[in-house]
């Protein structure tokens, strides 16, 4: 299909000398006359596009987790309706705030408000916490076709890794340091002290790492309601909700 595709992209009269690679439409037309399905080709142009297939694995990732994470899934809807459901979940489920919105991206904080900080605390106690862990978050829409959008969450975790690290490496290092000066001034059973060091600092990174997997499923939870065609209930909807319900109980208690 390559080989093909590129007969297709140099046959093309308005590809152009400067034109570099090969078109999507070259692609497409490709598939099409080899009986491929296009829909998997568009998947593949946008997901190259949107830099998914890019391999973001970091040196030391396996012990402390990735300074980041990127989730991904085709659902229905043109980009604009698409982005209008993802900033309902974020802001009612995350204690997001949004910073910049253009036609086909949004960028997230999280709030550090009291407020906030009251709602997470209470969405953790009743374990319906979601992203709770991410200070900054990127959702990107791109048009599949004419009735599909490629959604994107991108969750910066650089700021959470780089003190997991700092920590680590401080334990291990203070930890060491003085069991080395008392193993030298008091006694040399006192070397333990350094394996025992090291350990713990090295447990500090694990714990981060073994917890990275939660942040994930909560940005899969958000893509889950968007494909759903969820709508988050508005805080008045909430109240409104409780009150009927608390009239209807108190009508058959009377």
């Amino acid at each position: 299909m390559l080989r093909r595709a590129v007969e297709l992209a140099e046959s093309d009269p308005d590809r152009g000398d400067g034109a570099q690679g090969i078109s999507e439409q070259a692609l497409v037309e490709a598939a099409e006359e080899l009986g491929v399905d296009v829909a998997v080709v568009r998947r593949a142009a946008v997901e190259e596009r949107m830099g998914l297939l890019v391999p973001t694995h970091r040196f030391g990732d396996g012990l402390v987790g990735p300074g980041a994470l990127t989730v991904h899934r085709i659902v229905q809807g043109d980009p604009a309706d698409v982005l209008d459901s993802v900033d309902g979940w974020l802001r009612k489920i995350g204690s997001l705030r949004r910073q910049r919105r253009d036609a086909g991206s949004a960028s997230y904080q999280r709030r550090s408000d009291v407020a906030a900080w009251f709602q997470r605390t209470a969405r953790s106690i009743r374990g319906a916490e979601d992203v709770s862990r991410v200070r900054r978050l990127t959702v990107e829409c791109t048009p599949v076709d004419n009735d599909r959008t490629m959604l994107v969450l991108r969750a910066d975790l650089q700021l959470e890794r780089d003190l997991t690290v700092a920590s680590g490496a401080g334990v291990a290092g203070v930890g060491s340091s003085i069991a080395a000066i008392e193993a030298f001034a008091v006694s040399p059973w006192l070397w333990l002290g350094v394996p025992a060091s090291l350990a713990a600092g090295t447990g500090i990174l694990v714990a981060r790492s073994h917890g990275v997997p939660d942040v994930e499923a909560s940005m899969h939870g958000v893509l889950d309601r968007v494909a759903a065609g969820d709508v988050p209930a508005s805080v008045l909807g909430g109240v409104t909700d409780r009150v009927l319900r608390n009239v209807g109980r108190s009508r058959r208690i009377s």
